[in-house]
């Protein structure tokens, strides 16, 4: 009971073993397509050979009839078969039959296909016709030879029998196969289940292992395992932001909280109580736009920013990136320039993509001395647009340089530089959306940023 509740309630239901129903149903149609066919081309065929084998019996019978001995032939061969399957008949001018096994009054020469008349026998078989081929004597008599179709009748049973028979067990051979196939599928997908169960209850280091052959459960397998990994990677990542969210929000809260308890413990006066709240009031601030650097990051890694994509100038936009941080750059004595390929468009978001390149502008200026140079360049190949920001300050070392595109990542980790790590952090996520390549290198000395832009089909 037990397997055939399994068999009903889960194998009976896969898409396989329904597809593999649908195959013996469309076999079967296909049975009878092809046996009408085949049962209509073979009657055509027999019917042919019928009339050329009365043909040819005609012809014996003119050759006798030549000789004078066609009635003698006639009675002969009536004698031997005279319920059919082969008719004859001599007959005179006015058609009474003279000779033969046959009563037909032809009207005229040639060719006659007639129903089987019970009066010639009843040995008929299946027949229900007879091919009969008429001539006209010289003496004005008639001489009618012809031929039941019976062997045509059996013939066409015999292959529907045959075809019946091949049809009933390719029909069960399909349903056979589509059961094995199913259950073949289903203990494939069963696998997979119980490994998205293991993960549910908390399991991150599993692997799907693959058959090897290359079919579409090894392909499904290798995506899974890429999602498995990819999981494992944020669910990681969301336990590193959170702990960094805690130490980076803990000390600026302890500092409010501690300054507002001396205020209180002090009886401060009022200018101090007022440098106190506006000091609050700062790092609230700092607080908030930490929050808001979060939230734009999320909405910018949940794919939500898809329906502001535009096609635009992204020259123009780097040329207006650069007219607003050159004033910025002078007064920290440091060289900002630009070589900027005109004319390059690209579809995105305008809005995410100029605070991406502030962020990475702002991240040289912030990060080295004054007197360093800061180059910012835009130039395209009729395969590639590629844009690159370096400087002269002391750059990221190299195995720190895809940790710093995480949030709250700081490689002063003294945090004691204003920042809360986030800058480069939206630029990463900026990227991923608009499937920029982004790229962190050494630039001999400093930092090089190399952004590689899909250009435009």
């Amino acid at each position: 009971m037990g397997i055939v509740y399994v068999l009903r309630n889960s194998l009976f239901r896969t898409a396989a073993f329904r597809m593999a129903v649908l195959q013996a149903l469309l076999f079967a149609a296909l049975i009878a397509a092809l046996l009408g066919i085949v049962w209509w081309s073979v009657g055509v065929y027999a019917e042919r050979q019928l009339r050329a084998e009365v043909k040819t019996e005609m012809a014996s019978l003119l050759q006798a009839a030549s000789d004078g001995t066609v009635d003698m032939q006639i009675n002969q061969r009536a004698a031997v078969m005279p319920l059919g399957p082969d008719y004859y008949m001599l007959a005179d001018a006015a058609g009474r039959r003279i000779a033969g096994n046959l009563s037909y009054h032809p009207s005229t020469p040639g060719w006659h296909t007639v129903p089987l008349n019970g009066a010639q026998g009843e040995d008929g078989g299946d027949a229900d016709q007879m091919h009969l081929y008429a001539v006209r004597l010289a003496d004005g008599r008639w001489l009618v030879a012809g031929s039941d179709n019976r062997s045509v009748v059996e013939l066409g049973e015999v292959l529907s029998e045959r075809f019946i028979d091949v049809g009933i067990v390719a029909i069960l051979l399909v349903l056979l196969i589509g059961g094995l196939t199913s259950w073949f599928y289903l203990r494939r997908v069963d696998a997979l289940g119980e490994l998205a169960e293991r993960v549910l209850e908390g399991e991150q280091t599993l692997v799907i292992a693959g058959s090897g052959r290359g079919d579409e459960f090894d392909r499904l397998a290798a995506r899974l395992n890429h999602m498995l990994e990819r999981m494992r990677v944020l669910m990681e990542g969301m336990r590193q932001v959170s702990n960094d969210i805690a130490h980076d929000l803990r000390t600026p809260l302890t500092h409010i909280r501690q300054r507002l308890e001396a205020n209180l413990e002090k009886n401060a006066s009022e200018a101090v109580l007022r440098e106190s709240i506006e000091q609050t009031l700062v790092d609230m601030d700092g607080l908030l736009a930490t929050f808001r650097a979060l939230l734009r990051i999320a909405s910018v890694e949940s794919r939500q920013r898809h329906g502001g994509f535009e096609e635009f100038d992204l020259s123009a936009t780097f040329d207006s990136i650069v007219e607003t941080y050159l004033p910025v750059a002078e007064d920290r004595g440091q060289q900002l320039e630009a070589c900027i390929q005109p004319g390059q468009r690209l579809r995105g978001d305008r809005a995410l993509l100029t605070q991406m390149l502030a962020n990475l502008i702002e991240n040289a200026l912030h990060h080295t001395p004054p007197g360093s140079r800061i180059d910012l360049a835009l130039q395209a190949t009729p395969h590639a647009l590629t844009a690159r920001i370096s400087d002269t300050g002391p750059g990221i070392p190299a195995d720190a340089r895809e940790r710093v595109l995480r949030r709250f990542v700081r490689l002063d980790s003294s945090r004691s530089t204003p920042g809360c790590g986030l800058g480069l952090a939206l630029v990463a996520a900026v990227a991923n959306l608009h499937g920029i390549r982004l790229k962190l290198d050494d630039a001999r000395p400093g930092l090089l940023i190399e952004l590689g832009f899909p250009k435009l089909s």
